[in-house]
């Protein structure tokens, strides 16, 4: 199979961000974490609008991810009901499950974890997405599986409300240039732990 040139720049892109986010999450991952829900507070002063009736999923981290445990909690306490992305069987379509503190998790494939199958659907209003790379377009580079790509673009095509994209990263996580095409989705806005910032449409 031929490798286009695009994706041969991603891959290269991608192993050099990974090194940047494993050192920089070592150094201030947990003060991070707990520094995102001010970030979190900036972006809605800004314009990120999240009221008690909005649904937010974000991913629950793995690794060496920004961790969004701290974030979800506090969203919680603050009326917004929550959601975590499960994988589905058919295609690259995630569908969201609801989550609250104290729900027991379950391990599934790429050592994610995702509420049980008796935890109510939703459909979120806004999306926190993880990532390897952004730039300051809001070109994003993921893990390769184009999951959140492929949800984003379609949420977006059916048109029927909007779906904000919001990447959670480091700061040493933004480079210049992203390599992207049509196949990626752009993100709305960047929190990390020192910018919040607003791409244009």
């Amino acid at each position: 199979m031929r490798v286009s040139r695009v994706d041969k720049a991603k891959q290269n892109l991608a192993r050099k961000m990974r090194g940047a986010r494993t050192s920089t999450h070592r150094k201030i991952g947990p003060i991070v974490a707990t520094k995102i829900i001010d970030q979190f507070k900036i972006a809605r002063g800004l314009g990120l609008e999240i009221g008690a009736n909005t649904i937010v999923s974000a991913y629950w981290p793995v690794r060496d991810e920004l961790d969004t445990r701290f974030l979800l909690q506090a969203l919680h306490e603050d009326g917004v009901r929550c959601a975590l992305p499960v994988l589905g069987s058919k295609d690259k379509m995630l569908i969201f499950r609801q989550w609250r503190p104290g729900d027991v998790l379950r391990e599934t494939r790429f050592g994610l974890a995702e509420p049980a199958e008796d935890k109510l659907c939703l459909v979120p209003n806004v999306l926190l997405v993880p990532l390897l790379a952004v730039d300051f377009e809001g070109n994003r580079l993921g893990y390769g599986g184009g999951y959140y790509d492929f949800t984003l673009l379609r949420f977006r095509l059916q048109g029927e409300r909007p779906v904000i994209a919001v990447g959670l990263a480091y700061e040493a996580q933004i480079t210049s240039n992203v390599p992207h095409d049509l196949s990626d989705a752009k993100l709305d806005w960047l929190i990390t732990e020192k910018h919040v910032i607003q791409f244009k449409s």
